[in-house]
């Protein structure tokens, strides 16, 4: 913990001699964890970025998430609205069968200080399966830019492996708009939202509304990646969202939660991006802008 300490002396009224420590918390530093400001808003947080229609912050155990900013009282909406951004290694077998492991509690550091007026954020954490690797974020304007590699496979032997983000959108409508109303008062309340995206494979813009139920994975749809994802809805205090890459040269995943699951987007889906790690020399090795491998992965509010 680091801090500032001044000791008081006051003379009572009966003439003792009283010392108080007075302790003002500058940060909270706990061990594995990484530096947490103190202050309001962003009290636990290790890093805090503003603008006018979002806040995106990082907490001491890694995890971002994106506030959005309620257009009527210039307030944080509620956590149900809330965008939450995971770091993660993803293993895959000779098979192609893919799992993710989670930041290990505990295993992050940083060189940096807590803050409100980071531009480039950088720490390292370890995964549960002994991976170590590196999470970088850089504030520009209305866009967010994630980075990552893995430095260290460690006990991961053979499988391919990669750095990765996986953001999960949540529902974007509540209650009261869907709630006991019939399907033609839905679509009328979604009916200006917009969603675009383009596929990798063969660059074919594709087009969808938010109540229409779609399976993500079709290869019609978003099946082998896509370079943009725009999002477009009502409820999104005039937010429009956008996940893409930088420069548009990478490629993300968009998906639900429960794989080949036929659903409509306004009820929350997934954006994942990853890197491969490569036992190449340091110079050829997956970097950050400018390296080999995926592009950073770009997140704008517009």
């Amino acid at each position: 913990m680091n801090m500032k300490s001044i000791i008081q002396v006051v003379v009572g009224n009966k003439g003792f001699i009283i010392l108080g420590l007075v302790v003002s918390l500058s940060q909270w530093v706990s061990a594995g964890s990484l530096p947490i400001m103190t202050d309001h808003p962003w009290i636990g947080y290790f890093s805090g970025y503003e603008r006018r229609g979002f806040e995106f912050g990082i907490r001491e155990d890694g995890q971002c998430e994106v506030y959005l900013i309620a257009s009527k009282t210039k307030k944080r909406i509620g956590m149900a609205r809330t965008i939450n951004i995971q770091a993660e290694v993803i293993v895959e077998d000779d098979q192609g069968r893919r799992t993710t492991q989670k930041l290990k509690k505990g295993s992050l550091s940083t060189e940096m200080k807590a803050g409100a007026d980071h531009r480039d954020v950088r720490f390292k954490a370890e995964s549960t399966g002994g991976a170590k690797f590196e999470v970088r974020v850089e504030y520009d304007g209305n866009r967010i830019m994630m980075d990552g590699r893995i430095l260290d496979r460690g006990s991961i032997k053979g499988e391919k492996i990669y750095m990765g983000f996986c953001v999960k959108v949540p529902a974007m409508y509540g209650k009261s708009t869907y709630d006991g109303a019939d399907e033609k008062k839905v679509k009328a309340a979604m009916r200006s939202d917009r969603i675009r995206m383009t596929r990798a494979d063969d660059r074919k813009r594709v087009s969808l509304k938010s109540y229409e139920f779609v399976d993500l994975q079709d290869k019609n749809i978003a099946l082998g990646g896509v370079t943009e994802l725009y999002v477009s809805m009502k409820s999104q205090e005039g937010n429009d969202f956008i996940f893409t890459t930088e420069h548009r040269k990478g490629v993300i995943d968009v998906t639900y939660k429960q794989e080949h699951l036929k659903a409509p987007m306004w009820k929350g889906y997934l954006v994942k991006w990853r890197r491969e790690f490569t036992d190449a020399p340091a110079s050829k090795k997956p970097g950050y802008r400018g390296g080999a491998g995926n592009s950073p992965l770009v997140i704008e509010f517009r």
